[in-house]
């Protein structure tokens, strides 16, 4: 793998004040309980690819836009971006600091337009997707224009490939499909989907289509007795049928998913992170995932030791605004179980 987050550092953004995790796996799960920052991990990594690709090609939005309103629909960055500071305090940037310490992001309480989020460097606060370098947070429209290469350029196109799949986009299949369909048919790798699917899902599926219905277009999974849109599939068919979807069309670096357990049998959670831990290798990509969900923690070990990739799980605890992190190896997990512990509890103990 040439480039994997190793760990990230986090100062002002949402609930958290200051907080570091380090020893990131290619695949790594955060567990711990609602409010202690896992979906704020995860929004920050996301954040930092607006550096390079300020538009998400997928949702059609600003990314910094998308991480405003996605919790709650309300507002833009322009109107309502300090509810991404730390007490709303918008006086000092907001740090995302990756690879302890080799790439430091800053995000500034600037109008989308005056490019808010820039890489540190020696030389001054660079914007990696056309090279705009400015020497102070103060002059962030206009500035140096750098020749972006070798480990910037690296850094560039690596950043790039933050693919971040949560509930929102799978509730549009439209968006999905449009990005996807006609990346993923033209070198036939919805073959790859359709078998996954015929494994846990639908055992009869044939092939996917791509049908009028109405005065629309939209993706339609097939079997030998019926057409039936993506949209009306069961949700756990639907969301790894989507995801899967993604996935192959995007060939992502690194794939950011927000509980990927919900609305699945545990089987078809299995067949789904079977499929899902499969691209991951293909791709020399690395999974971060946040969840609830012990029986996904535990079909996410054996896949990995099945598939000889790495693997952690972060226990995320926050208070008063301080974040952290327990790690838990394979063996300690399987000495809480011995112990009756499950560990989305150690909060309690």
């Amino acid at each position: 793998m040439k480039m994997m987050i190793r760990s990230i550092r986090l100062e002002r953004f949402r609930g958290v004040q200051e907080g570091f995790i380090d020893d990131l796996r290619q695949v790594t799960l955060l567990i711990g309980r609602n409010g202690s920052g896992k979906s704020s991990i995860l929004e920050a990594l996301y954040m930092t690819s607006a550096c390079s690709s300020p538009i998400d090609d997928v949702r059609g939005i600003n990314k910094l836009d998308y991480v405003v309103n996605r919790r709650g629909s309300r507002g833009s960055w322009d109107d309502a971006r300090n509810i991404l500071w730390y007490t709303l305090d918008t006086s000092s940037p907001i740090i995302i600091e990756l690879n302890e310490g080799r790439y430091t992001f800053q995000i500034f309480d600037a109008p989308l337009g005056h490019r808010p989020v820039r890489l540190k460097t020696p030389r001054g606060l660079i914007e990696l997707k056309v090279g705009h370098c400015a020497e102070s947070p103060h002059k962030l429209t206009l500035g140096l224009i750098i020749d972006i290469k070798g480990e910037l350029a690296e850094l560039r196109d690596y950043l790039r490939g933050f693919l971040f799949i949560d509930r929102q986009l799978l509730s549009r299949p439209e968006n999905v499909e449009k990005f996807s369909w006609s990346k993923v048919a033209a070198r036939r790798l919805d073959k790859q989907i359709i078998s996954m699917i015929r494994e846990e899902f639908e055992v009869d599926a044939e092939s996917l289509t791509y049908i009028p219905i109405g005065n629309k277009y939209c993706l339609a999974l097939q079997t030998s007795e019926t057409t039936t849109r993506v949209d009306d599939l069961g949700d756990g068919a639907r969301i790894a049928l989507l995801s899967s979807l993604l996935i192959l069309a995007y060939r992502p670096t690194l794939v950011l998913i927000e509980e990927p357990e919900l609305h699945m049998h545990p089987a078809g959670l299995y067949t789904y992170m079977k499929f899902l831990l499969k691209l991951m290798k293909q791709f020399n990509a690395q999974l971060i995932a946040s969840t609830h969900s012990i029986e996904l923690v535990q079909i996410t070990e054996a896949l990995a030791k099945e598939l000889n990739l790495d693997f952690t799980v972060k226990f995320i605890e926050r208070e008063k605004g301080i974040l952290k992190a327990r790690s838990f190896s394979p063996d300690d997990i399987e000495m809480l179980r011995k112990l009756g512990i499950d560990p989305r509890l150690l909060h309690k103990f």
